[in-house]
């Protein structure tokens, strides 16, 4: 458990440090410097291009996390021509990709060239950035093979931010307009690959030889049967993740892709404290699986489950309070898509409070059936935006999302409680979404009538204070006090 603390502690600064300048870039300077339809396109270049780079990965980052323990080299602590295996397979999905890319490019570009002009003009830049992340996923998941889970986050997340706060930047001076910005915003997509190329490089493990002895025919089947689930996972699970941003724009334009791209990034805030933890648990519940240490997994689920569910439901109550002072921080043509917010976050909680339940599931010997719920998950989700966009548009996608990932959820964990007896769920979830609904009536009723600042920090210090009081005494929130104490006590060293 010691890596997976000092790996969840680096990558959690990194991540928060990230989303305070994401929150600089998407959540303030974005929306006062860039049009809606400018945002909407950024939006869409990444969605398709996610797309395409998960078909371009042909289920490798499944295979690396399961397969790669079996390539290792004790005498030069290395992993025999893994890596050379993955970015071999890796080219010749980018190639598939690319074709189809070309096939669809005419269709793309003439059913947006009036609601979008500016998608279908940079419609080409989903080449290099389908190219340069697909290299990023192969080199990132190796590296967190190697535990070195934080160095990736710190390049996407620190990093590729920072490069498109400096691009916003220049775009305030006056320095850029969007033709340049957009290109700034490109590189800084596609640098971290080059980035964890020559991190491998120094640390010696970038081994690019094909072992053939390590590849039996055995290993070849398992790899291949594993890889073709995790392509249809993958693909399924970033379809579903884009597919709303796309059906936003079939139905309404960029402008409104734009709006839902702000409004959604406050709700995925919820989700933030969750992101370092699904970086290195994977490995472990892996490693976990191949020892038979089913009390290590456990472990894992019912802790995971717990704290993410209170940090979230913190988190999403805070928003919630400041919800109309969101709209002092972005421009008020914004508000349309205020309740994107509430749903966004509710959505991002039910996944925070599911825990690790997806590497529980994904690296089992049942791991075959994570490929049916994502199919159900992805009909679900587009299903419901067919539904839902055309009556309460943005906020329909956002609506369709909520009940998809609730559905989902609740499949997977009764997937594990019948399956593995594993349940870590009871009252207490009850009772602090209970206590979190009065907190939020009794703050956001306060006569705190100020600046806009004043009153985020006065509502946010109290609701934390009221949330921390009032749960404190739950067994569930043993692990918040442990870390309250230890803040506490370093706290009280720094000042004496």
């Amino acid at each position: 458990m010691g890596i997976i603390k000092k790996q969840a502690f680096q990558s959690s600064v990194l991540l928060y440090v990230g989303t305070l300048i994401g929150f600089l870039t998407t959540g303030i300077l974005a929306p006062n410097l860039l049009t809606k339809s400018e945002i909407g396109t950024l939006r869409l270049l990444m969605s398709y291009s996610a797309i395409f780079m998960s078909f371009s990965i042909l289920g490798l980052t499944t295979v690396t996390i399961r397969f790669i323990p079996q390539f290792f080299n004790k005498k030069n602590k290395t992993y025999d021509g893994f890596l050379g295996i993955s970015l071999l397979v890796g080219t010749i999905g980018f190639i598939m990709s690319l074709a189809l890319i070309y096939a669809i490019k005419p269709s793309i570009i003439q059913n947006n060239i009036d609601k979008s002009p500016q998608f279908a003009e940079y419609f080409f830049l989903i080449i290099p950035l389908t190219l340069f992340q697909t290299y990023f996923s192969l080199f990132d998941s190796y590296n967190n093979a190697l535990y070195r889970s934080s160095y990736g986050i710190f390049l996407r997340d620190f990093v590729q931010r920072i490069l498109m706060l400096i691009g916003l930047l220049l775009v305030f001076f006056h320095y850029f307009d969007f033709k340049s910005y957009i290109y700034v915003y490109v590189t800084a997509v596609c640098l971290p690959t080059i980035l964890i190329l020559f991190h491998l490089i120094y640390h010696k493990a970038l081994d690019l030889k094909i072992n053939l002895k390590k590849i039996t025919k055995p290993l070849v089947s398992s790899m291949l049967s594993v890889g073709i689930f995790g392509l249809l996972n993958n693909f399924s699970n970033l379809a579903v993740l884009q597919i709303d941003t796309i059906m936003v724009n079939m139905y309404l334009d960029s402008s409104a892709v734009g709006i839902y791209t702000i409004t959604f990034f406050f709700g995925t805030l919820v989700f933030i404290p969750a992101k370092a933890l699904n970086k290195i648990a994977p490995s472990l519940i892996a490693k976990a699986y191949k020892e038979d240490d089913k009390e290590t997994i456990k472990t894992i689920y019912y802790k995971s489950c717990g704290n993410l569910f209170i940090i979230g439901i913190l988190i999403l109550l805070g928003l919630m309070v400041n919800l109309e002072n969101v709209f002092n921080i972005i421009p008020r043509s914004y508000e349309e898509g205020k309740y994107i917010i509430v749903l966004i976050g509710m959505a991002n909680l039910i996944k925070m409070a599911g825990g690790t339940n997806d590497s529980i599931i994904t690296y089992s010997k049942e791991y075959k059936i994570t490929t049916l719920f994502l199919i159900i998950l992805g009909v679900l989700v587009i299903s419901l935006n067919f539904i839902f966009i055309p009556i309460y548009g943005m906020t329909g996608a956002a609506f369709a999302s909520l009940l998809a990932l609730l559905f989902y959820n609740l499949i997977k964990m009764l997937f594990i409680k019948v399956k593995y007896g594993l349940n870590p769920y009871n009252l207490q979830y009850i009772y602090i979404m209970i206590i979190s609904a009065v907190i939020y009536f009794i703050v956001s009723n306060l006569p705190i009538h100020s600046h806009y600042i004043i009153e985020i920090i006065a509502d946010s210090a109290l609701t934390t204070i009221l949330f921390y009081i009032s749960v404190k005494y739950f067994p569930l929130a043993n692990d918040l006090n442990k870390a309250a104490t230890q803040i506490y006590q370093k706290a009280i060293g720094f000042f004496r």
